[in-house]
């Protein structure tokens, strides 16, 4: 399946030093079938819990309105509208409808939430409703889901007056907030147990896929197929929404075409891992 989750857990969340003598606390919540976790410094243990439960909050509802597994949520309710059928859908939905369709031209198909039938599905944002216009349609935010809701448990930290945290959606999709840098372990794809990089996270967020743990459960929806060499991908961008998406895209698309994309937008990093007996890394953007 394209565009769904990324459960592979390519991440390795660990602070870097910018606070040494201040308590890193963790919080966890199980949504949109993984384990989210924030983890908070420079404040109280009470503050951070009562912050974290205020983002698990909105987790939660942002779950309740993006997954295509709830009977009630806005996606599958256009999961199951007849063609011609129109049904009123909220601000998230919308937003990564709109996203998702911006990074699917963007990837040429690469990255797609309807699973190879962009035009089955229209989107009015006058009138927030979305609208079936031909059979087979099935609506998928499992790709860039889990970090829209990132940001925007990120935004509430922020309003909170968190300075110093990070959060992670089942160590495949992290962002920092505020200022501080942090180290993220990136697992090698292919060899247990083994580190394939240390990156440092400052000011954008960082998502990874693979197919180490789950084989070949990444779907090009252009042809239909299972991706072919690659083995690992990692995406670095502005907002955890695009780099979730970019994340999958990149296990899809050639080094070259990813190269481009990466020279062509601002802000996006790439490292793709191909091939399992002798892994050739390749990394493409600026990384700290």
């Amino acid at each position: 399946m394209n565009a769904a989750g990324q459960t592979d857990q390519p991440l390795h969340v660990r602070a870097v030093g910018p606070l040494p003598d201040e308590t890193l606390r963790c919080f966890s919540h199980n949504a949109m079938g993984t384990t989210f976790e924030i983890l908070v410094a420079g404040h109280t243990a009470e503050y951070a819990r009562q912050a974290s439960i205020a983002a698990f909050e909105e987790l939660d509802r942002l779950d309740g309105q993006l997954s295509r597994f709830i009977p009630s949520s806005d996606i599958a309710q256009i999961n199951a509208l007849p063609v011609g059928g129109s049904v009123r859908i909220g601000a998230a939905a919308l937003e990564c409808l709109e996203l998702a369709a911006q990074l699917r031209e963007q990837t040429t198909g690469a990255f797609d939430v309807t699973l190879g039938r962009p035009e089955h599905l229209r989107v009015d944002r006058a009138s927030f409703a979305a609208t079936v216009e031909g059979r087979g349609l099935a609506v998928d935010l499992g790709g860039i889901g889990k970090g829209y809701a990132v940001d925007r448990m990120a935004e509430l930290l922020g309003e909170w007056g968190i300075e110093t945290a990070l959060i992670h959606s089942g160590q495949s999709t992290a962002l920092p907030v505020g200022p501080s840098a942090w180290e993220l372990e990136l697992r090698h794809p292919v060899r247990d147990n083994e580190s394939l990089s240390v990156i440092r996270l400052q000011h954008r967020a960082l998502s990874g896929s693979g197919t180490a743990l789950r084989g070949e459960h990444i779907i090009d929806p252009r042809t239909g197929r299972p991706v072919g060499e690659a083995t690992g991908a990692w995406a670095a961008a502005p907002t955890a929404a695009i780099s979730d998406a970019l994340s999958t895209a990149f296990m899809i698309m050639t080094p070259d075409d990813v190269a481009a994309y990466c020279r062509a937008h601002s802000g996006i990093s790439a490292i793709l891992v191909r091939g399992t007996a002798g892994v050739n890394v390749m990394r493409f953007g600026e990384w700290e």
